[in-house]
């Protein structure tokens, strides 16, 4: 790459080594994939090509703009000061995938919809065709490697035998849809996300949306059960939801003063997407969604209690936040991180205690904060009812060089990345998996910044971040973890199917934090989306297994020690490939 030098090319493949590792990990560990390993045995070849491909591309590259033009968008589109992230596009979303499936996709609930199996499959075909296209290869080579990518999938998938034509359409659109799903968030919401962080939210949505069209093809009516009906209501308000953002976006904009009209778009657009999204899980159930939520939410003394516990910790917040309001602003670096820490503590607050208690409520508090998130977003950023301009004062005086795009992005990442572990989890008992934003994010990284940024003097190299704040998240993440772990029993749940391994004590919770650490330590990503993710992978693999393999502990340690071949060898094997 131009300009970059040795400190910077270390640092972007160590972040990578993280994913990739636990990647190698769990494909030696669990099979190919783990769920089963009698199917999908070029999944391992597709893998560890778009490791090499990133590799190669990302040390032995002389131009970054290929990846901007092959997109068909511009630099100007991307964040500013951050690196592209072009690995975490291509491989975020597979971790994550690979580790949903570990000891949950032999269950029958995973029938409906994609299911976990089936999502593993179409991200891996998302992650191959994006990578490829970013590598450098001529035009006609990188289609061809895509198409054969995509017929190697659907032919090998474990799929029902027969609809071959279906499993190639589906796989297809998969890939297809990321790409143009890239390609509009990052169009449309100029400078507020980078490559990877825009990709990895593309392929995320495609998935819900490709899990949503596949329950509505398989109607399940008659089958109520919560973990079904969570995944649905996440799903179908967020079409819901896209179609309230779209009917305000047609309203008339007015900068100044109350509008009736805007008040009326407004209300149109909220009956609009509550009917929509209603209307698709009765149809999906055949059961009426409202009545579920309401019972389920205040069915049990439990959630009537989170309720208050919430309203009561919100009103004094609000109060509070007032209050910060009135009072001038402050130009100190220190006091500007600790308002914004001030939400990461708000978080663990809310939601730790939640989980513990009841976990339904809060994964379908999780969607409606949401949905709520994104219509403010959007009432702000179009000026609707004369709040824009309020909003968008009140919102600048948290946000930080991270937040200069259209989409102020702090408080969305913060919210997606202590809420998808809990849905990925879905009442499934794994506590640490399940907060881990909560912890990471509420705990581990305010502990970082305050530390580092009182005390810290010793940086990395080629970063921002100090050895003092890193010290800090490792240590506070470590008692969190062990605290959460020793409340709910050490993650053991007889009723979810979870067994206690000895291999995941002290050791192991140390391994992952440590990890975590280095890789906060290293990431130019926001850190509050890549973070929760990872570790949610990394628990996942580690609270079933109390033992590790041998050939993968080579092969990982064969990694860390690429960057000491010669640039001189790898320059000759890029120009062989």
């Amino acid at each position: 790459m131009v300009g970059m030098d040795t400190a910077q090319r270390l640092r972007l493949y160590y972040e990578a080594c993280i994913p990739m590792g636990l990647l190698v990990l769990g494909m030696f560990h669990y099979g190919f994939p783990p769920f089963d390993d009698t199917t999908l045995t070029l999944v391992p070849g597709l893998l560890m090509c778009i490791i090499i491909t990133y590799y190669l591309y990302n040390r032995l590259s002389s131009n970054t703009d290929d990846t901007h033009v092959l997109l068909g968008t511009q630099t100007s589109m991307y964040r500013r000061r951050a690196d592209p992230g072009r690995m975490w596009g291509g491989m975020l979303v597979p971790l994550v995938m690979f580790a949903l499936n570990i000891g949950d996709a032999s269950d029958e609930k995973h029938s409906v919809g994609l299911g976990a199996c089936g999502a593993w499959v179409l991200s891996v075909a998302m992650a191959w065709t994006f990578t490829v296209r970013l590598s450098g290869l001529s035009s006609g080579c990188s289609w061809a490697l895509c198409v054969a990518g995509i017929l190697a999938l659907a032919l090998a998938g474990p799929w029902e035998r027969g609809n071959t034509g279906v499993h190639v359409c589906l796989v297809a659109m998969s890939a297809i849809a990321q790409h143009m799903g890239t390609q509009f968030v990052v169009r449309k919401l100029p400078r507020s996300f980078t490559l990877g962080e825009a990709a990895a939210i593309a392929q995320g949505i495609c998935l819900a949306l490709l899990d949503l069209a596949a329950q509505l093809f398989t109607r399940k009516q008659g089958l109520v059960d919560p973990q079904h009906m969570c995944v649905l209501v996440l799903e179908a308000a967020g079409v819901g939801t896209a179609l309230i953002v779209c009917v305000l976006y047609m309203a008339p904009q007015h900068s100044q003063g109350v509008s009736v009209k805007d008040t009326v778009w407004m209300c149109v657009a909220a009956g609009a997407g509550a009917g929509f999204t209603t209307s698709i899980i009765a149809f999906v159930l055949g059961a009426n969604p409202m009545r579920w939520i309401v019972l389920a939410v205040l069915g049990s003394q439990t959630g009537r209690i989170v309720l208050i516990y919430w309203f009561m910790l919100m009103a004094c917040a609000t109060a509070i936040y007032a209050w910060c309001a009135q009072t001038p602003t402050s130009s100190s670096k220190l006091m500007l991180h600790i308002k914004r820490k001030s939400y990461h503590i708000l978080a663990v607050l809310l939601f730790a205690p939640a989980y513990i208690a009841t976990p339904l409520v809060l994964h379908i508090g999780f969607t409606i904060a949401l949905c709520v998130f994104v219509c403010a977003e959007s009432v702000r950023v179009l000026c609707l009812n004369g709040w824009g301009t309020q909003m968008t004062h009140f919102m600048r005086r948290f946000t930080d060089a991270r937040d200069v795009g259209l989409v102020v992005t702090a408080h969305f990442y913060l919210l997606v990345g202590c809420a998808v572990p809990v849905w990925l989890d879905n009442t499934r008992g794994c506590v640490e998996a399940a907060l881990a934003g909560v912890l990471a994010l509420g705990v581990a990284d305010t502990c970082a910044s305050l530390v580092g940024l009182r005390f810290g003097s010793i940086k990395w190299p080629a970063t921002v971040k100090t050895v003092e704040g890193t010290g800090a998240f490792i240590a506070s993440l470590v008692v969190a973890v062990e605290c959460v772990r020793w409340e709910k029993g050490f993650g053991y749940d007889t009723a979810s199917g979870y067994d206690e391994m000895p291999g995941y004590g002290l050791v192991g919770s140390f391994v992952v934090c440590v990890a975590m650490g280095v890789l906060e330590a290293l990431t130019d990503q926001n850190d509050n989306l890549v973070i929760p993710l990872t570790m949610y992978a990394a628990v996942k693999m580690l609270i079933h297994s109390d033992t590790i393999s041998w050939v993968s502990v080579v092969v990982v340690a064969a990694m860390l020690a690429v960057p000491l071949i010669p640039h001189s060898a790898l320059i000759q094997l890029h120009s062989v490939l």
